[in-house]
């Protein structure tokens, strides 16, 4: 056998093993990615339920909604009632239920690390009584990653509906 076909086999057997672990991949990779849709709109039904039960209990009408998600699997559910003027805000654990006049700002902060890493991304609605705190991002994320700059995306959407809502006073 010389050393060219020696040479042939290797790098045949290389690519069915390519070829073997990228299909593990993809199969496996769309199996996590279908999971994490199912995830993601169980977290968002359970929440609309919550607003839902909440607007009969109030005797409102949410007319707009936005769902989001953080890093940790927990969801905002941000719904307006433009005739009412009313806001409500849904967590896994509690429900807010604001006037537009009630709102003093809102605005997205996050505690900056080196090499344009961030953690912490919050967004702090200031009310005229409180100062709710919604964390949208716990670990260390680059701001230019994927997911990084999705969170902060979310965060400033989050923020902008709450106060182009609340200007329209």
């Amino acid at each position: 056998m010389s050393f060219s076909k020696i040479i042939q086999y290797i790098l045949f057997v290389a690519l069915v093993l390519l070829t073997v672990f990228n299909f593990y991949a993809l199969t496996t990779g769309r199996k996590k990615k279908l999971k994490g849709e199912e995830t993601f709109k169980k977290i968002l039904r359970d929440l609309e339920n919550r607003v839902f039960s909440e607007m009969k209990k109030n005797h409102i009408s949410f007319d707009e909604k936005h769902g989001y998600i953080n890093d940790t699997n927990q969801g905002f559910f941000l719904a307006f009632d433009s005739k009412n003027r009313k806001m409500g805000i849904a967590t896994n654990d509690e429900f807010f239920l604001l006037g537009y006049d009630e709102v003093v700002s809102c605005g997205v902060k996050s505690d900056p690390l080196q090499r344009g890493l961030v953690t912490n991304v919050r967004v702090e609605l200031e009310t005229k009584e409180d100062l709710l705190v919604f964390v949208f991002g716990t670990k260390k994320w680059k701001t230019k990653s994927h997911w990084g700059a999705f969170l902060l995306s979310d965060a400033q959407e989050f923020c902008d509906f709450v106060n182009s809502h609340s200007a329209s006073q």
